[in-house]
């Protein structure tokens, strides 16, 4: 391929990545403005702590249950028409919520609510990573992933500073509102802008074909990997965080601490998606896919070391700096190395595995971690959460050698095509 053709693929990625990133980022937004909100208002009508982590988790539960059909309706239909009805379904869960605060039965609304975000968020997610997969070729695959999983990131720390400061000031009802125009803003952006990307035409693939493409080693490992990185991040630290705030009295300025928990998610999840375009970079030099996912694990585990036993403001804050940088260098290579291991006519099949997987680690977290901090303790969550990571460095090792292999591979066989 000549400069001249290399740079105009390059801009051609770089325009698609962009094109798909405002609306993953609107459509974080409104998950992340009801997040710190949830667990505090649960408590204030008399909700059990136990009922409360059911809650948080059944958006994954509903996710659980469709993040397959999502794959294979994006497969089939294209990225860009799913997730503007992932968006407009989000629309509807946020007015569930608006009845919840205002009715009388505010647990059966917020429960049914989050079990209808789980098919609109899988949607709206699947949908838009598998978009990012067909943006680029694998030469730019991590950068473009990168650009898009930085946007998801990004949305979600905005709507935490968003949802805690209008919960704070105007009340819980007023974060609602405001969560359900920004879906709504997300579902009009993503129709104008998110290219209509998808595979080359082909056959339809049998279920069977596509669940034994999956079944590699390879892919399951990059699964248990997204798994445990859920589990520990998206489930147990972000479903625990407000409550341990509250009972170690940690204070930002002088702040609420469903406001205050709000701003120190959003510190995590700024770092992550502040180096997620660097571990795009990483991982597309000499396909370092593994190895970067490894050295994300490598920061994971002290930061939540940290978190068992924070005792003040700043050393909570740099936990979960590091639990963020961490996270992200472990998310876009692991979906990166999916879209080299995949054809591209099963990637929203693979991406909805990939997130099958993340949010059975998102639905087990909150559960375990409120469960853990009831029985146990403040410190008990955040212990079982590193020893969970650190299992997955001997797998991190092992995809690390099985890459290079598959790459030596990949060179031997066009070095012979070449001489032939």
């Amino acid at each position: 391929m000549s400069r001249a053709e290399t740079d105009l693929a390059y801009r051609q990625a770089m325009a698609r990545a962009w094109a798909i990133a405002p609306g993953v980022f609107l459509a974080g937004i409104g998950g992340g403005i009801v997040f710190p909100i949830l667990p505090l208002v649960g408590l204030r009508v008399g909700l059990s702590l136990a009922f409360i982590g059911l809650i948080l988790a059944s958006n994954r539960i509903g996710r659980i249950l469709f993040n397959p059909v999502a794959g294979s309706l994006i497969d089939r239909y294209g990225g860009k028409s799913m997730m503007v009805i992932g968006l407009l379904i989000e629309v509807v869960v946020m007015g569930m919520y608006l009845l919840g605060v205002s009715g009388g039965n505010p647990g059966t609304m917020f429960l049914l609510g989050r079990l209808l975000w789980g098919p609109g968020s899988a949607l709206a997610f699947v949908g838009g990573q598998t978009l990012a997969l067909h943006a680029a070729g694998p030469e730019l695959r991590g950068r473009v992933t990168g650009i898009v999983r930085a946007a998801m990131g990004l949305g979600t720390p905005a709507g935490l500073v968003v949802g805690g400061v209008i919960a704070g000031v105007w009340g819980d009802r007023a974060a609602f509102e405001v969560a359900m125009v920004a879906a709504l803003i997300a579902s009009a952006v993503a129709l104008r802008v998110v290219p209509d990307l998808k595979a080359p035409p082909g056959p339809r693939r049998p279920w069977s074909d596509i669940v034994r493409a999956l079944a590699d080693r390879r892919i399951a490992a990059v699964a248990g990997l997204n798994f445990m990185a859920f589990f520990a991040v998206q489930g147990l630290v972000l479903a625990t965080l407000v409550l341990v705030v509250a009972a170690r009295h940690l204070t930002l300025f002088g702040m609420a601490p469903e406001t205050a928990s709000g701003f120190f998610l959003a510190f995590m999840l700024s770092a992550s998606a502040a180096v997620t375009p660097v571990a795009g970079r990483m991982a597309d030099r000499g396909r370092m896919r593994a190895q970067t996912a490894g050295i994300g694990l490598c920061i994971m585990i002290p930061g939540l070391l940290l978190l068992a036993v924070a005792s003040d403001a700043g050393r909570l804050l740099g936990a979960l700096i590091l639990m963020g940088i961490g996270s992200g260098c472990l998310s876009v290579p692991l979906l990166a190395l999916l879209g080299d291991l995949v054809p591209p006519e099963m990637r929203g099949s693979a991406v909805g595995g990939l997130q099958l997987f993340g949010d059975t680690g998102g639905t087990i977290g909150p559960i375990l971690g409120t469960a853990a901090l009831g029985a146990i303790g403040l410190s008990a969550p955040f212990f079982i959460a590193a020893g969970v990571l650190a299992l997955g460095l001997p797998l991190a090792w092992w995809l690390r050698g099985a890459e290079r292999r598959g790459t030596a591979t990949e060179l031997r066989v066009a070095v012979e095509h070449a001489r032939s």
